[in-house]
């Protein structure tokens, strides 16, 4: 097991979060640029408006897309970034009391997906209810969100061991 690395990285990109965007971004912005374009009163103004309009849906699909959650874990610890939010954050294998993988339920327990937290525990997410978690004190947990809990579990088990 002795230099052994798991990576994983997450995105929102293929998933069911980005085409709802789209949905509900493209048959909007062709509803105002229609209204705006067929108006005869203050043109200018409006033609503001549907710029400002757009800007704003621009920028939250390109946040969106630019979202990744990424994980490695090796001999030293778990590092871990949530990117563009914050870089590269890592634990050291010593100070982790307890590691597992879990299922939760993201609304119920954290308020929903990205980075959350309630009273005891820290989560980054970014789409699933499958979960590393990892006790580090007696205060708050971490839990790191993943798409291959399997693969995850495993490893850890064996990395816990060592």
């Amino acid at each position: 097991m002795h230099g052994r690395i798991f990576k994983e990285e997450q995105t929102y990109r293929g998933t069911w979060v980005m085409y709802l965007i789209l949905m509900l971004e493209i048959p909007t912005l062709i509803l105002v640029s229609v209204l705006v374009l067929n108006s005869s009163e203050g043109q200018k103004e409006d033609f503001f408006g549907l710029i400002f309009v757009l800007l704003i849906m621009g920028l939250t699909l390109g946040l969106i897309v630019n979202l990744k959650l990424s994980t490695r874990i090796d001999e030293t610890g778990i590092h871990y970034r949530y990117f563009p939010f914050f870089k590269w954050r890592k634990i050291p294998k010593e100070q982790i009391r307890s590691a597992e993988v879990i299922s939760f339920s993201p609304l119920s327990d954290h308020g929903g997906w990205g980075i959350k937290g309630n009273s005891t525990t820290k989560a980054y997410t970014i789409i699933g209810e499958k979960g590393l978690q990892l006790d580090i004190n007696e205060k708050k947990k971490i839990v790191i969100g993943t798409q291959k809990h399997r693969e995850l579990s495993e490893f850890i088990e064996n990395w816990m061991e060592e």
